[in-house]
């Protein structure tokens, strides 16, 4: 097989770059595993971790993040209706950071309602109690939830109806030739003129350059809990139990053994970023200990008449850059990368896809995003 451009992980804005490209008439092969149907025996890839449930909203950490995440979630019902795939949950979603109000003042230039509230208001409404001073955010539809892996399978069915190729296994060496690169795996071989790296924490040997990223160990806990309808997504500074200093959480969701759990995680003060060599043997782990009672501890505390169940966890990867935005852009000579969210990538991954598919086109980067800040950087 002869392509123009070979999109390296099938993840979220390898998808999306894929989609892009194919709808644009490009010669794409999207190249990626389905999720492992056994994690403790499997030897990788892995997403950063392979779940039903991923927070989406417009309002952000910065300027940034809210152009990407209003951008994506503009495009969300587009890419459901034409695919036929479901993945957009409106549920709302909850912030309780210190600056709040500027998270509001962000989202609303993008079309947002979210508003301030007060403590009382969210205790009666969702039954979360935080009581401990943080300025607190609520955000009504389109902020929510999504499954990525369904996002992932739209994606990859409207790769394929608009021509593109997906090959749906692992992508094992990369060599360069005269005219592009061999790109090879147990299923074969095919060659591409050019190459877009969208593997997250993984993919580090299959080139000759190393970007500067952070392997970031973190651990996700799956409480069983009826659905109510009434909890939102939420992420939240310095909750009750401080050995971690960051927490998020999804509503409930089903899982595929037809439980339904809420997930929480969040970011230990203190941790060893992981080496790429390690990231196998870290993903057949069920997680940090610590972490493991610091989440259990503070989904009881905000949640305290929820009635939690059977509780199991599994292991994560948060791949982090310096500048806090992930890398998109040239790294190499025919190959652009697009892959580092830090963590906030999910809701975006639709925008972050299309201006990585920008980088192939004659008129090359198309955002109103200085390209400076998503400047690949290497060590």
């Amino acid at each position: 097989m002869n392509i123009d451009i070979a999109i390296i992980g099938r993840g979220m804005i390898g998808a999306a770059a894929a989609r892009h490209l194919a709808e644009a008439g490009r010669s794409v092969a999207l190249i990626g595993p389905d999720e492992p149907s056994d994690p403790q025996t499997y030897q990788g890839p892995f997403a950063s971790h392979h779940d039903e449930g991923r927070i989406t909203r417009i309002a952000g950490r910065d300027e940034v993040w809210t152009e990407l995440a209003a951008r994506s979630i503009a495009r969300y019902s587009d890419i459901a209706a034409r695919s036929g795939v479901e993945f957009h949950f409106a549920r709302g979603m909850v912030a309780a950071y210190p600056d709040a109000p500027d998270w509001v003042t962000r989202a609303a230039i993008w079309g947002s309602e979210a508003k301030l509230i007060e403590p009382d208001w969210l205790r009666a409404n969702t039954g979360i109690a935080i009581d401990y001073g943080m300025p607190l955010m609520y955000e009504p539809a389109p902020a929510g939830h999504i499954d990525p892996l369904a996002l992932v399978a739209a994606q990859t069915t409207l790769t394929e109806m608009a021509g593109g190729s997906v090959i749906r296994e692992v992508v094992d060496s990369v060599r360069r030739t005269a005219t592009g690169f061999d790109v090879g795996g147990a299923w074969g071989t095919l060659t591409a003129s050019r190459i877009l790296l969208a593997t997250g924490a993984f993919g580090a040997d299959l080139f000759g350059f190393e970007l500067d990223v952070e392997r970031r160990p973190r651990t996700i806990l799956r409480a069983q809990l009826a659905d109510d309808g009434r909890i939102p997504s939420l992420i939240a500074m310095d909750p009750p139990d401080g050995r971690v200093e960051e927490i998020y959480w999804v509503p409930p969701v089903r899982y595929p053994d037809g439980s339904v759990c809420i997930k929480i995680g969040g970011n230990l003060k203190e941790f060893t970023p992981i080496a790429s060599s390690d990231l196998t043997d870290w993903f057949h782990t069920d997680g940090d200990p610590v972490e493991i009672e610091s989440l259990e501890a503070n989904l009881r505390a905000l949640l305290p008449d929820a009635p939690l169940g059977a509780i199991n966890t599994a292991p994560c990867v948060i791949t982090g850059t310096p500048s806090g935005h992930p890398h998109v852009g040239w790294a190499d000579d025919g190959v652009a990368v697009a892959l580092a969210g830090n963590g906030s990538a999910a809701k975006s991954s639709d925008e972050l896809g299309r201006i990585a598919a920008a980088l192939f086109s004659e008129a090359g980067w198309d955002s109103d995003i200085d390209q400076s800040v998503f400047a690949p950087q290497l060590t």
